[in-house]
């Protein structure tokens, strides 16, 4: 049964709608103005990072500004204590993502209509310097009225685009929908923005993404930078003209999302009448592309912005005519199109789209190579590299491109293109190591000696709920070496907590453990291992990795970060004179590991208000709370204990996952009040 509480001075929380990556979604009460309102309220550990406080309240007044028929409208930013919240308008509706489930694909008319209506928001959008980041179907909401009224949410995780890039501290969004440039130079602009409305687009007349597929995200990142959409039978050619051009690769030959808007009006009376396609099936082979350059895979490392050279990307405001086209079609009958053609020079000159081949994970190739039906199957047992046996030339063409395809265990794996035949992959398997909390870490790796790449499979699992994030460190080759940028399967980024060790290469992880289940991560480095021993420097390199994990985390003490851990102990406390009649008040504390004493500010549980803290939830909530040896005379409701009779030596004992803690020994003694 879910209760109200106070959201800052103004708003009381009601219910609780849904829950993601970011945070949970409530409506939520203006108690000034009587309206109901939608709280987004972003996870505690946000509120402790200073670079996301000084970002929202400088964004504030500028997010409050960004009012459009077609944005969910933000009302207020909230930050108090842990609890750090953006207030939007309530819709009533449901989001695309749901129609697009119910119908599988939606007639071209629809579609069109939808989208145009997308871009408008954005134009808008753009014009105050605010990107979005995470366009999707998810993010697009249909209100209940018919026609349904298309709005656009959730920008209150984007980042303003205060220079013409926006350099990013972590990949945000979902791979799906991700423009190239996102991954391989780590910077997003308007152009970005639009690439991921063409993917929408797609998406709602294919009932698929373009690039979805067999493999892992980062398969899924390859195909955006190297491989062409597939086309979509029975698309009319009016709309895969304009897609084209929003799905350039090259994101200054995409149109500004007006100039988009304005294409699709004006095929929309050419498609409006066109049924609903069937939706497409996955191809069996993916085209490389052919329109620009081919860029070196990798999501870049935290580099210096000195060393980011953001060339044509360059996109806001009246600039963004300049680069990507005109800003309206003049032409009623002919929709905008990206122009193509022989621009290497332009490009080169650019230098955001030519750089030297990075090392990166194998399953990141800088060419598209085609998938055999084995190769579908991407599961651990079975797994896929595409391995880059060639190098990069003037246009970025790599030469020799080797899938290993693994058929089993015991099956040889063979080449299917140019090059030598590799060596089989090597695996091996850690101990598991069980915390206190009860959560339980086990790590695999796997080497591939082709491609010089190690993936680490994580893989936590415990009895009860454990809130995340999770920490993972990923070591340095060596004292004094930087950091190995590291190519996760989930949205991880460079974990930033104040006493964790730079040195540490730590991550946060956002993901959560459900209740007598697991939930896996993995990730890909560069690393050079010596032929035959490779086994055992895996295993040397796994016992490392677990060992700097807790090492680093051992820095800090009172804070409640990373909670499922760090918990090492509890202590329960006993205050006060305990007397027959009044309850016993009681305080649980954690005792983080390497501290060695009671964290007195992250609270556990207290008598005073028994309802489960936030940390008591991170920790699975089944805090056992009794008494051993004074059972005559206390009583236990709702975990708090009552004096009933007069005892002597009594204690309170709690058990927590595999904690038990006990308090001081203490008398109940006769009440004397009145």
């Amino acid at each position: 049964m879910q209760t109200t509480r106070a959201l800052g001075s103004r708003y009381l929380l009601e219910r609780e709608l849904g829950s993601g990556a970011m945070g949970q979604v409530w409506v939520a009460l203006d108690q000034r103005t009587g309206e109901r309102v939608a709280a987004k309220l972003l996870r505690p550990e946000f509120a402790r990072d200073p670079e996301i406080l000084t970002r929202f309240v400088q964004e504030r007044s500028i997010l409050l500004g960004l009012v459009h028929p077609n944005v969910v409208r933000v009302r207020d930013l909230v930050v108090e204590g842990d609890d750090l919240a953006i207030v939007m308008d309530l819709v009533d509706g449901a989001d695309l993502r749901a129609r697009l489930r119910a119908a599988g694909t939606l007639p071209a008319g629809e579609a069109v209509r939808i989208t145009v209506d997308v871009l408008d928001a954005l134009a808008a959008a753009h014009q105050g310097g605010i990107l979005h980041r995470d366009v999707k179907p998810d993010n697009v909401l249909l209100t209940a009225d018919e026609p349904p009224t298309v709005l656009l949410s959730d920008f209150g995780i984007a980042r303003l685009a205060q220079e013409t890039t926006v350099r990013m501290t972590g990949v945000l969004g979902t791979a799906d929908y991700m423009a190239p440039e996102v991954f391989t130079e780590e910077t997003a602009s308007a152009a970005s923005d639009v690439y991921g409305v063409g993917i929408l687009l797609y998406e709602l007349l294919a009932g698929r993404t373009p690039f979805a597929g067999g493999g892992t995200g980062y398969a899924i990142a390859n195909r955006h930078v190297t491989a062409e959409p597939p086309p979509v039978e029975g698309m009319p050619a009016a709309l895969d003209a304009v897609l084209q051009g929003m799905l350039a690769k090259d994101p200054t030959r995409r149109p500004p999302a007006a100039s988009a808007a304005a294409a699709l009006r004006t095929a929309l009376p050419q498609v409006a009448d066109v049924a609903a396609l069937p939706v497409a099936p996955q191809p069996r082979s993916w085209t490389a592309a052919t329109t620009g350059p081919v860029p070196a895979f990798g999501v870049v490392g935290h580099r210096a912005p000195a060393d980011i050279d953001p060339g044509r990307t360059n996109i806001k405001g009246a600039a963004a005519q300049d680069a990507a086209g005109p800003a309206a079609v003049t032409d009623g009958a002919t929709p905008w199109v990206a122009p193509f053609g022989d621009h290497d020079d332009d490009l080169a000159g650019a230098q955001t789209m030519l750089r030297s081949p990075r090392s990166r994970p194998a399953e990141a190739t800088a060419a598209a190579a085609p998938e055999t039906e084995p190769a579908r199957s991407w599961v651990r047992d079975k797994r896929t590299w595409l391995i880059g046996a060639g190098s990069l030339v003037a246009v970025g063409a790599v030469v020799g491109v080797v899938a290993l395809t693994g058929g089993g265990d015991d099956a040889p794996r063979t080449p299917t293109g140019g090059g030598a035949a590799a060596a089989a992959e090597i695996t091996t398997l850690a101990p598991s190591e069980q915390l206190p909390s009860g959560l339980t870490t086990v790590r695999e790796a796997a080497y591939d000696p082709g491609s010089g790449s190690l993936t680490t499979t994580v893989t936590w699992s415990a009895d009860v709920a454990l809130a995340g994030p999770l920490f993972e460190s990923v070591p340095a080759a060596g004292d004094g070496k930087p950091c190995p940028d590291a190519f996760w399967s989930v949205p991880a980024v460079r974990d930033v907590t104040a006493g964790v060790p730079a040195t540490a290469c730590g991550w946060e992880i956002p993901v959560d453990v459900p209740a007598g289940g697991s939930v896996t991560a993995e990730y890909t480095v560069p690393v050079a291992l010596d032929e035959g021993e490779e086994t055992q420097a895996m295993r040397e390199r796994l016992s490392e990795q677990g060992t700097a994990t807790r090492t680093a985390l051992e820095g800090l003490s009172a804070t409640a970060v990373y909670p499922a851990q760090r918990l090492d102990d509890l202590e329960v406390q006993i205050g006060g004179t305990v007397r027959v009649g009044a309850p016993v008040e009681l305080v649980v504390l954690p005792v983080w590991s390497g501290t060695g004493s009671a964290d007195n500010i992250s609270v556990v549980f207290s008598s005073r208000t028994p309802q489960p803290t936030l940390l008591l939830e991170q920790l699975g909530g089944q805090l056992e709370v009794r008494t051993d040896d004074c059972s005559g005379s206390l009583a236990f409701t709702d975990r708090v204990p009552y004096a009933n009779t007069i005892g002597s030596r009594c204690t309170v004992s709690v058990r927590l996952g595999g904690l038990e803690a006990r308090s001081r020994t203490f008398d109940v003694l006769q009440n004397t009040a009145g």
